[in-house]
């Protein structure tokens, strides 16, 4: 019986450490895909760098605590000095998941990998989606998410004259997935999102999700807006912003875009 009994006990033990460690890294909110997509968008190459055609991929490592903030940012692996600190730049505008140690949400360390390529970058740069630049008058360096709630001025879409307003761009533009018409798939396509002080549009996540290729549509879209950052006494800020987008099969697209909006983040 004794034999018995120490069985027991060791299984239980096993299985008690084995629950303990469940654990699931930390990970961004957004795909990787989006992420890479507005860092591509949002990068600045160091004049110096592209000089000395200077790239390659900086490591920036930091601690992501248990209501997904991150801070505590270092070099890992570097380039140089301006390129470091331009890494260091993007990443603080990335959002982030906690990771769960048996569930519960628990601080831990992360990286992330930012690949410079002053080929690409003098290719490519510039050339289409918004014009920008990190060095923008009057705007909040905090890192701080605002949402409509608490800004005096909301974030606005710019959008040629032609159009109404951002619904009428969204139904003029709106292509609708091959794959949804075939399966006679209709839905509203939830979004949000974060409009930077320089105007892009970063951490786009789905919110609610259609499919047949809806998503993917709607993302699409949002990423051919440009927008005007949203203020708080005239200052830019980082703002929290929802986007509907409805695919009805119709002879007539229409597509609801409300105002939509959560508490401070």
């Amino acid at each position: 019986m004794k034999t018995i009994y120490s069985l027991v006990f060791i299984s239980l033990f096993v299985t008690e450490n084995l629950v303990a460690q469940v654990y699931s890294p930390a990970e961004p909110r957004a795909a990787k895909k989006l992420n890479k997509y507005y860092i591509d968008k949002a990068m600045h190459y160091p004049q110096s760098s592209l000089e000395n055609k200077t790239g390659g991929k900086v490591t920036v490592g930091f601690t992501v605590d248990e209501k997904g903030e991150s801070k505590d940012f270092i070099i890992i692996n570097g380039l140089d000095k301006a390129l470091d600190a331009e890494a260091i730049r993007l990443s603080k505008n990335i959002r982030w998941k906690p990771a769960l140690v048996n569930g519960r949400a628990a601080s831990s360390r992360a990286e992330l990998e930012i690949e410079f390529n002053p080929k690409h970058y003098l290719k490519h740069h510039g050339k289409e989606g918004c014009p920008t630049s990190h060095v923008r008058a009057n705007a909040d360096t905090s890192g701080l998410i605002y949402t409509f709630a608490f800004v005096d001025v909301q974030p606005k879409p710019k959008i040629d004259e032609r159009f109404k307003n951002l619904g009428h761009y969204i139904s003029e533009v709106l292509e609708y997935p091959e794959a949804a018409k075939a399966a006679g798939i209709q839905g509203t396509v939830r979004l949000v999102f974060v409009v930077e002080t320089d105007g892009l549009a970063s951490n786009i996540e789905i919110l609610h999700s259609v499919g047949g290729g809806c998503d993917q549509e709607a993302i699409r879209i949002l990423q051919t807006v440009c927008w005007e950052p949203g203020s708080i006494h005239e200052l830019k800020v980082r703002t929290e912003y929802q986007l509907d987008v409805t695919f009805k099969l119709s002879d007539k697209k229409q597509q609801n875009i409300p105002n939509r909006q959560s508490g401070n983040l």
